[in-house]
């Protein structure tokens, strides 16, 4: 049995997640980002589960719900979409949403002048130049 058909079959085993006779990805999800203590008891008593989603840190297990939540959305896991963006939609880089990545950069192009926030209607001339690059 792969990992894909563990982790239905042992998902399936808690009623909270299963609505209308299927398990509802968007409630494991909710429950993982939230460390659900009932999920994370289910999710290590597989031992190929736990190895695969719990990293040991000088003897406390650490969840990567990042992973865990990645592979959940996968279409391979519950296929019950065209896509594997269901219900979400946004700007994204690599593969990863925006707001799921602490990486965002705002690239201005005239970088030897400031822009001011913050402006009223009497005070928007335009960009003020500061002489020298920020």
């Amino acid at each position: 049995m792969n990992l894909l058909e563990q982790l239905t079959e042992l998902l399936s085993t808690d009623e909270r997640l299963i609505i209308n006779g299927k398990l509802a990805k968007n409630k494991i999800v909710e429950l993982a980002l939230s460390l659900d203590s009932t999920l994370l008891k289910l999710l290590l008593s597989n031992p190929k589960i736990k190895s695969h989603f719990f990293t040991d840190v000088d003897g406390v297990l650490i969840f990567d719900k990042v992973a865990f939540q990645q592979f959940v959305n996968n279409k391979s896991f519950l296929p019950d979409s065209f896509t594997r963006f269901k219900n979400k939609t946004g700007l994204s880089v690599n593969e990863k949403y925006l707001d799921d990545s602490n990486d965002v950069v705002l690239t201005w192009p005239y970088k030897d002048c400031l822009l001011e926030g913050g402006q009223t209607k009497d005070d928007q001339k335009g960009l003020r130049f500061s002489g020298t690059k920020h």
